[in-house]
């Protein structure tokens, strides 16, 4: 059985002055460079019959081999870096066929590993002591009775309601965050609560969640976003790809060859010691010259979720290598993660790319910064929301913007009643 566990558009701005202005939409396109060999093969054949998108379906199924391989094989990039992806799905709407992009592989997969697809797979993030115990290992109790553990350290979360586990993550006890980024890392697992003593030696976990643009600008926190967790996830657009009202029907027959490219892939990728996959040299001779553009990062939100990237694209051009078979990671699945890469770092541009990361706290940022001597919050709520704001909505921006130092208010003298003027930081007064 699989581990059902309980883990117990905006549009541009119109500005031309100096500041950040809002992204215009998510990706267009995925290049086909991120679809080479039996992935591109693969894919191709089931992407007519299904309503899901081309770039989830790519997701899910590097996401997938790189958790069945486990950590026999891993790439240096300043230190070992094993195939457990993590990576959101992320659409405008909650309508995007994402958990149908998981559906379409469910019988390619169990072929290429029984094992792992009855015991490796769960949903229900709720704390890091949960994930912690669905990879244990082996205990002893108070009578020095064994405990028995898990076994087999590898696990995917297929997790479609992540707004639900980032809600959970805000508790003051709960260590979620800091346990996925530990799993993310290959760490040893180990939680410091004191009713907790479950410890996991060389986990393999791997995450694919779903979420929506609303979900992640109203949930995920500048903090989320600056203390490493939200870098350690690709944020992958992702929408519907097609309307099949009489359903689809997936063509399992025709993807025989496919599927025995992929069991001969994972048998050579789990076979024998742990081992290096290195750059071959052609591949060493396109890393160098991107390396200094992929490490020096961009400002904001959007630069924090993407401050890994380096990183990210080697595990992603290892998690290729390992699906074609190669003993070195060729041009060809270095070019292939590069792709992969540029959709991701345009989709987190859309999401997060946005000054404040939070629509109404955006808008008003924007309308100040075309009124220097400031607005009321009757002028704000009549210029931005066409007085649709109520009070709450209101205050609750206004406070993104003061506490992130963007703006401020201050009181001023009438003939009646003072007025509270709201200003950009380093405006006029």
């Amino acid at each position: 059985m699989n581990r059902n566990f309980s883990l117990s558009e905006s549009s541009p701005s119109e500005d031309s002055d100096n500041g950040p202005d809002l992204p215009s939409g998510p990706p267009a396109f995925l290049d086909r460079a991120a679809l080479p060999g039996v992935v591109g093969d693969l894919i191709g054949k089931i992407l007519p019959h299904t309503e899901a998108g081309e770039v989830a379906l790519l997701v899910n199924l590097l996401c997938a081999f790189g958790s069945i391989t486990g950590r026999n094989r891993f790439t240096l990039a300043g230190r070992p870096h094993y195939p457990n992806l993590f990576a959101v799905l992320c659409g405008s709407t909650g309508k995007g066929r994402k958990g149908t992009s998981w559906n379409a592989f469910k019988p390619i997969l169990e072929t290429i590993d029984e094992r792992w697809f009855q015991d490796c797979i769960g949903s229900g993030l709720t704390s890091g002591e949960g994930l912690i115990y669905h990879v244990r290992d082996d205990a002893t109790d108070k009578k020095g009775e064994r405990i028995p553990g898990v076994s087999d350290k590898r696990l995917l979360v297929i997790e479609e309601e992540f707004a639900t586990v980032i809600k959970r993550m805000k508790g003051q006890t709960n260590s979620l965050s800091d346990i996925l980024r530990q799993a993310w890392d290959g760490n040893d697992l180990r939680s410091m609560t004191k009713n907790s003593p479950d410890r996991a030696t060389a986990p393999h976990i791997s995450i694919v969640a779903h979420s929506t643009k609303a979900e992640c600008s109203e949930l995920l926190t500048s903090t989320d976003c600056n203390n490493g967790f939200a870098n350690r996830f690709n944020w992958i657009y992702s929408e519907r790809s097609k309307f099949l009202p009489d359903g689809g029907m997936i063509p399992f027959h025709d993807c025989q060859a496919e599927t025995a490219a992929l069991i001969a892939a994972a048998q050579k990728a789990t076979f024998g010691a742990e081992t290096e996959i290195p750059l071959s040299t052609s591949a060493l001779d396109v890393w160098r010259p991107i390396y200094r553009d992929l490490s020096e990062g961009n400002p904001g939100l959007f630069g924090a979720v993407t401050g890994r990237a380096e990183a990210q694209v080697r595990r992603v051009a290892l998690t290729y290598s390992l699906i074609l078979g190669e003993d070195e990671t060729s041009v060809t699945s270095l070019n292939a993660a590069l792709a992969l890469w540029r959709y991701s770092e345009a989709s987190a541009r859309w999401l997060f790319g946005t000054p404040f990361n939070h629509p109404d706290a955006d808008k008003i940022y924007l309308a100040l910064r075309k009124r220097p001597d400031g607005m009321t919050r009757t002028e704000i709520n009549a210029t931005v929301f066409a007085n649709h704001a109520d009070k709450t909505r209101l205050e609750g921006a206004l406070q993104i913007l003061q506490k992130a130092g963007a703006a401020y208010p201050t009181r001023e003298k009438t003939a009646g009643a003072d007025r509270e003027i709201w200003r950009l930081t380093g405006t006029a007064k």
